[in-house]
């Protein structure tokens, strides 16, 4: 679990450019990617596999709960 959350992290700048991209300032999109680290740490915890193969994280999974947690915001 924590290769995993370590190969997450690698791509933290991805994440926030992907969620400012949504419309929303640097600050925000901070928050909303640490907010996605929380929710999917509580999920491999419970047993999520978040590998799309062997070595490689789900890319899309992460999109979609970058923006799930972005359309909550803005509700």
């Amino acid at each position: 679990m924590k290769k995993d959350i370590e190969k997450l992290y690698k791509k933290h700048k991805i994440w926030i450019k992907i969620v400012k991209s949504f419309g929303c300032n640097k600050a925000i999109a901070e928050d909303i990617v640490q907010e996605m680290y929380i929710k999917i740490i509580l999920k491999m915890e419970k047993g999520l596999d978040i590998k799309y193969n062997e070595e490689e994280i789900n890319y899309y999974y992460i999109f979609r709960t970058l923006n799930s947690l972005f359309i909550d915001l803005k509700r």
